[in-house]
């Protein structure tokens, strides 16, 4: 029998969303393809001016572009600036 906790996981598993749509998890918002902020990250797995991955838990998420940098980071939030081409969950 799935707990509660398990079964929004197990949703968005069988709908093939992101784990990080689910509530308490991830979020990203983007503003005019100039600037993300990213909500419920891991950590960074990779900066550079034209990539920044992070991770999302079970997820990872990038961000591909020019001059993108890292503007303020604290435990749950990242703002990165540049000009933002792409966004890939994996």
């Amino acid at each position: 029998m799935k707990t509660m906790r398990e079964l929004p996981a197990e949703l968005a598993e069988r709908l093939e969303l992101p784990s990080a749509l689910l509530p308490g998890q991830g979020r990203l918002s983007l503003c005019g393809g100039r600037q993300a902020l990213i909500e419920g990250h891991r950590g960074l797995l990779e900066y550079t001016p034209e990539r920044i991955a992070v991770s999302m838990g079970r997820e990872t998420l990038s961000l591909t572009g020019d001059n993108l940098r890292l503007q303020a980071m604290n435990a749950g939030e990242l703002l990165i600036t540049g000009r933002i081409r792409a966004a890939e969950w994996g």
